[in-house]
């Protein structure tokens, strides 16, 4: 009888000794997980990918290049953009882009001719001709204006400073009707109170010189009168589109590593038919992957009673936005804030001192900005990433000062989220508000927002617990007409061909006027399966803008979500069991 008592009282001597031992360690790895929380976040940039060098090398072999000139030679030509060809093989590991595009206008003979190469060697090996007219670049827009400021009957007024220009849409005038068009990149002219012109647009003919006038003081599809909408005017600072900028972004907390993914500036070209902003893959959280590919492919605007527009507009010319004093470049077109940067719908002037992406902390988050350029648009684009593991993609909508801006038109934006919840095979389920249970998704399928019983997306791993759900936000509004959908859940179709409509990285839709400027994914949709498959999540926000101004928050500070208010749009993406 002794020896059971005694045995008893071991066995829970025993138990209470496992108990407070293991309430000891629990409490000690609170209190140390505590104590990193509160250590700084630091951030790491390494260059990845060509160099600008090797761009500049690229480019310059490729004007050289005895193919391309057999197109070329003897002819009014320029370069046009350049760019990468991006490799996406998910049964390999990621590697650098080590081919290259490069697009010439011929004006001679009013067509584009695409030469593809490698970097190694700077070799072309595919030469293609086609006859479409591409979005001009900054070269272009200022040999226009050469050509503008020698025309009588604009010289005066810009040389005494009584006539300014601006960037209009559409920057390019596409007529579809005629195959071999002239190329005639447009430019906005506004006067002061005195001036004879007080708001028009004009087409600068680059193929056979001249300045075209049209009736009704603008091209088809856009507007220029006396009502003016918008907040700054146009300072008319340069841009950037083709810049190198992939860079691997580390982020740490002590000796915890938070996030690693590729960082794509959207100078770089970032993919898809138009580029996609900021774009970022092999986006890791805490060691896990949690995205392949992030990034917003598509963006089009639609005006009531089609006053302008509809327009499909393009995310890769960078603007200029400001950056706070004691800013510190980390690499080419990255630069480390010790506070936020702020953009145009914050501080409300089209003034800045950087183009590229700004990064800092802010609220137990990292934050990367950039502000984007098409025609009077001013885009702001930035990725929250959480402590906590929270993904929060932002898109704002400003504008400078134009006639279309005052009409009431519909902004929309589409994210393409290629998740790798911990591997390629995930399952998708829909969780409401009042189902008791997840319901499980088995094949493609699209989904309207409904706010009323908090529809959101889950995405989990296919062979363990983690997951990433995303939670639709109030202000990303609902699908119209035009703006088609809210999500669309579909099975990744990389290494398909080499275009991006092949590879569904985007519609492959290359007008910026045209009624056709929606989203047209939807043959995308065809019943595959998305079961423990992997799986590709669109999704679309939808911003009504009737002219007014944003509220300003110059100092981006006093809120957890600085970016935010009826001109932004963007989903929360939310770690759960991780």
């Amino acid at each position: 009888m002794r020896r059971r008592i005694y045995f008893s009282v071991g066995i829970l001597t025993l138990l209470l000794a496992v108990i407070l031992t293991t309430s000891f360690f629990r409490s000690s790895r609170a209190s140390e997980k505590k104590a990193i929380a509160q250590l700084p976040v630091e951030i790491k940039v390494v260059p990845y990918g060509p160099t600008q060098e090797q761009v500049d090398a690229a480019s310059s072999a490729a004007t050289r290049d005895a193919q391309v000139q057999k197109y070329l030679s003897g002819n009014v030509n320029r370069l046009i953009s350049f760019g990468m060809v991006e490799a996406d093989n998910k049964g390999q590991a990621s590697l650098p882009p080590t081919r290259f595009v490069a697009t010439f206008y011929d004006y001679t003979n009013n067509r584009v001719i695409t030469a593809e190469g490698k970097f190694d060697g700077a070799i072309v090996d595919k030469v293609t001709e086609s006859f479409y007219q591409p979005l001009p670049n900054e070269e272009e827009y200022e040999l226009a204006l050469k050509t503008l400021r020698e025309d009588q009957r604009f010289s005066a007024a810009l040389r005494a400073g009584t006539l300014a220009t601006y960037h209009p849409m559409p920057p390019v005038i596409e007529d579809t009707s005629k195959t071999h068009g002239d190329r005639i990149i447009t430019i906005g002219l506004r006067g002061d109170a005195g001036s004879e012109i007080q708001n028009e647009i004009v087409g600068v003919n680059l193929s056979r010189g001249g300045v075209v006038r049209y009736a009704g003081n603008a091209p088809p599809a856009s507007k220029a009168d006396g009502a003016e909408c918008g907040t700054p005017l146009d300072a008319n600072q340069s841009t950037v589109s083709n810049m190198a900028g992939q860079h691997q972004l580390i982020i740490t907390q002590g000796p915890t590593e938070l996030w690693r993914m590729l960082v794509i500036r959207p100078a770089n070209r970032s993919s898809g038919t138009r580029a996609s902003g900021i774009e970022l893959r092999n986006v890791m959280y805490r060691g896990k992957s949690v995205l392949k590919r992030g990034h917003a492919p598509i963006l089009n605007v639609k005006y009531g009673q089609n006053e302008c527009g509809p327009y499909r507009d393009w995310q890769y010319q960078e603007g200029q936005f400001m950056t706070p004093a004691g800013s510190t470049d980390l690499a080419p077109g990255i630069r480390s804030c010790p506070s936020p940067a702020t953009t145009a719908l914050e501080n409300g002037t089209d003034m800045g001192n950087f183009t590229g992406v700004a990064i800092y902390t802010q609220n137990n988050e990292t934050v990367l900005v950039t502000e984007l350029e098409a025609g009077w648009y001013r885009y702001i684009m930035e990725w929250r990433l959480g402590n906590d593991g929270t993904i929060r993609p932002r898109f704002g909508f400003g504008a400078v000062r134009d006639s279309c801006i005052c009409s009431t038109h519909h902004h929309h934006v589409y994210w393409r989220f290629d998740f790798d919840v911990v591997g390629t095979g995930n399952r998708v389920y829909i969780s409401e508000r009042g189902k008791k249970f997840l319901m499980p998704q088995t094949t493609e399928f699209t989904m309207l927002r409904n706010y009323g019983n908090n529809r959101r997306l889950v995405i989990q791993n296919g062979s363990g617990s983690e997951g990433y759900i995303m939670n639709p936000n109030p202000t990303d509004g609902n699908a119209d007409t035009f703006g088609v959908g809210d999500m669309w859940v579909l099975r990744y179709k990389g290494d398909v061909g080499t275009t991006p409509l092949q590879q569904e990285l985007d519609d492959g839709f290359n007008q910026t006027t045209s009624a056709n400027a929606f989203i047209q994914i939807g043959s995308f949709v065809n019943g595959e399966s998305i079961n423990n498959q992997d799986v590709v999540v669109w999704y679309g926000a939808h911003f009504i803008h009737n002219g007014e101004p944003p509220s300003f928050n110059p100092s981006r500070e006093g809120s957890i979500d600085v970016l935010s208010g009826n001109h932004v749009v963007g989903p929360d993406l939310r770690p759960i069991q991780w």
